[in-house]
């Protein structure tokens, strides 16, 4: 009971410092803190990396933006099998993704596409191979977001 007690007492004192957690207010609800960009949901696990990914190279901004805007992105995915050895197994596979936006403005719309194309080792075990494949994806994401982001800035500088 009194350790319940001192526990109680301990949350409270750091709730009450103003604790936040680190990441409280990077733009959950999808809003680009200092920003006016609001992304949209993307469905799927890679949806999801890529959403976040967005909004972190976002967050340094746009130049030139000075409205709100909507950013939409949709993307696919493909995995590629490459270099087969002589017992018909695969030593290096390509995971490639094409994203496309549009960012709704007030004054109008600004749209285009992107793609990566991410090698990777691939593996003789199953197990390992969907953990590669989970991870290639997750750097693949990232660098569509990049891309994207880079796309935006040099096509708002474009129309100024």
């Amino acid at each position: 009971m009194i350790r319940l007690i001192c526990i109680s007492i301990a949350l409270s004192a750091v709730t009450a410092c103003g604790f936040r957690p680190l990441y409280g207010d990077a733009g959950f609800n999808g809003v680009v803190e200092g920003q006016n960009i609001t992304i949209g949901e993307i469905p799927g696990r890679s949806g999801y990396t890529l959403r976040r990914n967005l909004m972190q190279e976002l967050s340094i901004g746009v130049p030139g933006l000075d409205e709100p805007a909507f950013l939409t992105v949709t993307f696919d995915e493909k995995l590629t099998r490459a270099a087969l050895l002589a017992d018909g197994g695969v030593s290096r596979s390509f995971f490639g993704a094409t994203g496309r936006y549009v960012l709704e403005t007030e004054s109008g719309a600004i749209s285009g596409s992107v793609n990566v194309e991410v090698p990777y080792a691939a593996t003789a075990t199953p197990y390992t191979d969907v953990s590669a494949q989970i991870d290639v994806s997750t750097r693949a994401m990232r660098e569509l977001a990049r891309q994207i982001a880079d796309d935006l800035r040099i096509q708002v500088q474009n129309l100024k």
